[in-house]
């Protein structure tokens, strides 16, 4: 009885080693298998290379190294940073791990974005210069003539590009600015010895004005109202506008 019990005990102990053996070569073959699988595995992958800032062609190429598909292009974005048709981002992001062969998609700029000139003509250039900037804008070259129809120094009489012209971001635009009515001179003519209503006349058809009149006694004059003497003296360059005083004769001292 004792010796059938022994031999049990001897079987089930038999078994059970058996049984332990094989399941640790059982989580064995399972760890090789899952070795063998992940090194398949990541054999079959590469790391996605960096192609922001790089043209489409460039994009392609380097790509196409790194046994990646060809870039597809998901649409297009204003940017300042990169010229026209460059890649400016990515998907999936540089550094990631993904199959041999995979699409990577791109966006790809359209350069910087256009703005429209503002028509300024007739602001003031202090006025227009803020304008400009808070459109992206820059002043340009600032060139200043006299106008008559801007009789207003400071005013903008032109610019280019054009108004509603379509410019990149940061274009500088050009003023042509007033310095007003353009400065006309005179040579001051002597109407000393004319009767005061005709030097007054001759004064206002030289584009002058009459100031002070003053009347004065002259022993060598016999008549009232002969210029005796003027300001602007006569030769003198002077002013479109400027004011001309008079000295005129009396006929007594007082």
């Amino acid at each position: 009885m004792r010796n059938s019990k022994n031999v049990n005990n001897s079987a089930l102990s038999s078994a059970l080693k058996i049984m332990i053996v094989f399941a640790i070569a059982v989580v064995f073959l399972l760890l090789v298998f899952f070795v063998v699988i992940r090194f398949v595995i990541r054999g079959s992958e590469v790391e996605v290379p960096d192609i922001v800032g790089k043209s489409f062609l460039e994009a392609t190429q380097i790509l196409n190294k790194s046994h990646l598909g060809t870039p597809i292009i998901e649409g297009e974005k204003y940017n300042a940073s990169f010229p026209d048709g460059y890649v400016v981002e990515q998907k999936p992001k540089p550094g990631t791990r993904v199959k041999k062969g995979r699409e990577i998609k791109v966006f790809v700029s359209k350069g910087t974005e256009a703005g429209v000139v503002p028509n300024i003509i007739g602001e003031m250039v202090t006025d227009a210069q803020p304008a400009l900037q808070s459109l992206g804008l820059e002043v340009g070259t600032i060139t200043k003539i006299h106008s008559e129809d801007f009789p207003q120094e400071g005013i903008i009489i032109a610019h280019t590009p054009p108004p509603q012209a379509k410019v990149q971001k940061g274009a500088k635009i050009n003023l042509l600015v007033s310095l007003g009515r353009p400065v006309v001179t005179y040579t001051m003519p002597d109407i000393a010895g004319m009767y005061m209503d005709e030097a007054i006349e001759l004064i206002k058809q030289r584009g002058l004005k009459v100031g002070l009149i003053e009347k004065e006694f002259s022993p060598d004059v016999n008549e009232p109202g002969i210029v005796l003497d003027q300001t602007p003296q006569p030769g003198e360059r002077v002013r479109q506008g400027a004011v001309v005083n008079l000295v005129v004769s009396s006929i007594s001292e007082n």
